[in-house]
């Protein structure tokens, strides 16, 4: 088989198609009845066996990577476990949707695949289905990825379950994805105005301290919060409206204490970017009573995860209001990101 050859545009040939996801999809879980199998229309998962509670729940999360840029499917694990764990759920399986452009090499498709496959497996997560196809109308590849995960009813978490009274943490830091995008696609403009070793190290915050919240959620489940959030697009700032928005809440935020790592600090002082403004992938946002806050706090000390305690949810009357230099303003967000022209 020659793997440089150009594949035409539409399905994958079959036998191509069936190796692959022989060999990439970690299905292989007894409650997966029925798995991703050339001719196989969906997936058949057992919800009935002795894994299961009887009042479990299925929480169902989906985002794109359409975007050109290195490790997509990485991004896309990533995000989607970020949405399933802030539910409180432990994430399970997934649908990869994935397309590539015409002229792609069954070398980039088994490439693309194999990066799936690297980061679906730390989690436990197994690809049950999917659609995979080469298409004129993308320029790069791309990933739609829906996952799914499994939750007891009583412990489900919700965005809107913050609490007036409650204190907010984030974890992370702010900025984290989006100084990673900054340092790799504008390196170039950067050099010279901010050092190797500061550059090199923020294109690996996808990984370091890394973009995937997993791990600061499950700590976070254990001190019982009202409220687990994850800011994407928009940053911190977007994070918090949303909190405060979808809990029906003000919130009262205290700049001087967010987390904003010293690359972030940097390179957003050089690009004119707001460290609370650009993605924020790698932050976990926490509504939590106060009486908690000392134990979380202690627990992410221990696993070395940077955490803060950075304000706190009011009455909606109140509004959002951040503390800046001494001087109390509203907390503005955007609905857009300013990096996003930059990835396209």
């Amino acid at each position: 088989m020659n793997n440089l050859k150009k594949l035409n545009c539409g399905k994958l040939p079959d036998d191509d198609l069936s190796k692959i996801l022989e060999r990439y999809t970690n299905s292989v879980s007894e409650r997966i009845l029925l798995g991703p199998k050339l001719g196989e229309d969906a997936a058949i998962i057992d919800m009935s066996s002795a894994e299961t509670a009887k009042n479990n729940c299925l929480a169902v999360a989906v985002d794109p990577i359409m975007v050109n840029i290195s490790n997509a499917p990485y991004f896309a694990v990533a995000i989607n476990v970020n949405d399933i764990v802030t539910r409180g759920a432990i994430p399970k399986w997934a649908s990869a949707s994935v397309f590539f452009p015409a002229g792609s090499t069954l070398e980039d498709v088994d490439k693309f695949f194999g990066q799936l496959y690297d980061a679906i497996k730390p989690h436990g997560i197994s690809i049950v289905t999917g659609h995979t196809e080469v298409t004129s109308l993308v320029k790069n590849p791309g990933i739609v990825l829906t996952m799914l995960g499994e939750v007891d009813k009583d412990k489900i978490i919700t965005t809107a379950g913050a609490k007036e009274g409650d204190s907010l943490v984030l974890t992370g830091g702010a900025g984290i994805e989006g100084t990673a995008i900054l340092a790799a696609d504008l390196r170039e403009s950067l050099n010279g105005k901010v050092d190797e070793p500061t550059l090199d190290r923020a294109r690996e915050f996808i990984y370091h301290p890394g973009i995937c919240i997993a791990s600061a959620a499950y700590i976070a489940w254990k001190h019982s919060p009202n409220s687990l959030h994850d800011p994407t697009e928009g940053g911190v700032r977007k994070g918090i409206e949303e909190l405060a928005i979808a809990s029906g809440n003000g919130v009262y935020i205290d700049y001087a204490k967010i987390p904003i790592r010293e690359e972030t600090r940097e390179i957003c002082a050089v690009t004119g970017d707001d460290p609370l403004g650009i993605f924020g992938s790698g932050a976990l946002l926490i509504s939590i009573g106060k009486d908690k806050v000392e134990g979380l706090l202690r627990d992410y000390s221990d696993a070395g995860i940077l955490a803060a305690e950075i304000g706190q949810v009011t009455a909606k009357e109140k509004g959002r209001v951040l503390l800046y230099q001494g001087k109390e303003i509203p907390l503005l967000a955007s609905y857009t990101d300013g990096l996003i022209d930059r990835l396209n």
